[in-house]
């Protein structure tokens, strides 16, 4: 899949992938449905769902590594500084030549590798982000974001590499 197109796909599901409201107990069900997809994919890896900085759920899949971890925490400061995907912000630095070090964010803060999604009211008010690592950044933020639209009950145009 070409950049362009990807981009296309990942800002349509953002828009797509809004909530009227949300509970505690919302996040920490998706949270649950990206581990099982996870599960289900015979795949390792960590998820993390997280509402101003506070972590609401974690787990970890077998074969996920204390790096893991510490992708999650880049990711999320990603998608939590841009208030918009990991992948969509690091597709949009690659396709422009821009580097993290450039905005003056350092590389041991931030990712930009996919698998952190948004969690956003339909206002347009940010709330948090669910943020997958473990598998490929596509497979990381496909997984976050199917979650997210299966908890809403919402079709959205899956992005691949």
């Amino acid at each position: 899949m070409d950049t362009d197109k990807a981009i296309a796909i990942i800002t349509e599901q953002e828009k797509i992938l809004r909530f009227s409201t949300v509970s505690e107990e919302d996040l920490q069900t998706i949270g649950h449905d990206a581990v099982r997809r996870i599960r289900e994919n015979g795949k390792a890896g960590y998820v993390e769902v997280a509402v101003n900085g506070l972590v609401l759920y974690s787990e970890s899949v077998r074969g996920a590594s204390p790096d893991n971890m510490e992708w999650i925490r880049r990711k999320r400061n990603l998608a939590s500084r841009f208030w918009k995907s990991s992948l969509l912000t690091a597709l949009e630095y690659r396709k422009a030549g821009k580097t993290l070090e450039g905005r003056g964010l350092d590389w041991h803060d931030y990712a930009l590798s996919g698998g952190s999604f948004p969690i956003i009211l339909s206002s347009g008010l940010p709330v948090g982000t669910i943020t997958v690592s473990g598998m490929t950044e596509w497979e990381d933020h496909q997984t976050a974001a199917d979650a997210i639209a299966a908890f809403l009950k919402k079709e959205i145009e899956r992005v691949e590499p």
